[in-house]
């Protein structure tokens, strides 16, 4: 998981998708969240990402001692931003071409490696056909149920993020994108406690505005010394 303004943010659903399908979607997908801190404590938000093309906006709500955070994701300009309300700020992050193949994650000891199990099992959520997996990593199971309705939506997604390396999570990604499955929900337990949960709770295909994929106007761009 990758930890962004002092909360980790549940990357599972984004980092669930490769390129494997031309169609696009456009539009709002929304889920609600629980992780841990370093405490063991619980801490519940909301995403919230704007997908167009080749552009991500991720927002997630506050939580904690933690404000709301935004990325923007510009694959089309090989950038990050994460932007910071607060302070009319944001920070720019350069993504570097990537030679590894998808699906490779380096410095993955063989034993830590995902294993990943369908059950058969089924059931319907949010109107889709959803099917259940469990993912097994060291001490950590992961419960999965995703459905292979939303092809254009993972597509979409995988155009915008670009491919996450270096995740030993991206072999799952792989095995799902094979099979055709996007995550619409996830429970990771460590023994019987869940320590982290994602479930998506709306799906909305609509035209949205360009101006959410850009630096809002008179924000300063922060250096690196400054980030927090």
């Amino acid at each position: 998981m990758t930890r962004t303004h002092g909360r980790i943010l549940p990357v599972f659903f984004l980092s669930a998708v490769m390129q494997t399908a031309t169609a696009q979607f456009e539009g709002i997908v929304e889920s609600k969240n629980m992780t841990t801190d370093e405490l063991g404590k619980q801490q519940q938000f909301t995403m919230t990402m704007w997908i167009k093309k080749d552009m991500v906006r991720i927002q997630n709500s506050a939580t904690g001692t933690s404000p709301v955070s935004t990325m923007i994701y510009r694959n089309d300009r090989r950038v990050v931003w994460m932007v910071n309300d607060e302070d009319h700020s944001y920070f720019e992050i350069v993504q570097e071409n990537q030679s590894q193949k998808p699906g490779e994650a380096p410095g993955v000891i063989e034993d830590e490696k995902p294993v990943l199990r369908k059950t058969g099992r089924k059931k319907s959520i949010l109107g889709y056909k959803c099917q259940q997996f469990f993912l097994k990593r060291s001490d950590t199971e992961t419960e999965i149920w995703g459905t292979q309705n939303l092809s254009s939506l993972a597509a979409s997604l995988s155009q915008a993020l670009g491919e996450e390396q270096g995740d030993p999570m991206s072999g799952l990604a792989d095995e799902l994108t094979k099979m055709g499955i996007f995550p619409l929900v996830a429970y990771t337990r460590i023994g019987k406690n869940v320590v982290e949960s994602q479930e998506v709770t709306r799906i909305s295909p609509q035209t949205l505005q360009q101006e959410l994929f850009e630096i809002p106007e008179g924000y300063r761009r922060q250096k690196a010394g400054e980030m927090k």
